[in-house]
């Protein structure tokens, strides 16, 4: 998987990087090695207003803070999302097995390899 696999960015682990490559477009399963500049910006800035709208609404919905409670960013991509429509085209969300065993949600259509 593209940056997911060892953790390539401390910190970042699989499910919040599902949203990062769905809003910069990328399919999880490309190589590192064939990323255009344009891509490589569009990540950066992906990870960069993923990560503050995250932080700014308490957290994933997936994931509960030391009280318990739940935060409210939607996640885009996640075991809770498999199978729904893709809110930018409205093909189905796949779920696919990654490299490093774990799994991975994309839209086949937005996230074209």
């Amino acid at each position: 998987m593209l940056l997911a696999a060892e953790q390539r960015i401390p910190g970042l682990g699989n499910g919040v990087l599902q949203d990062i490559l769905f809003n910069a477009k990328v399919n999880p399963k490309r190589e590192i090695n064939s990323l255009t500049s344009t891509d490589k910006s569009a990540l950066l800035q992906s990870i960069k207003t993923t990560l503050k709208s995250m932080v700014l609404q308490g957290g994933r919905d997936t994931e509960t803070d030391l009280f318990g409670k739940h935060g409210n960013y939607k996640t885009v991509l996640s075991k809770n999302t498999l199978n729904n429509p893709c809110p930018r085209c409205g093909n189905p969300i796949i779920k696919d097995a990654s490299n490093g065993g774990g799994a991975v949600y994309y839209c086949p259509i937005c996230q074209k390899i």
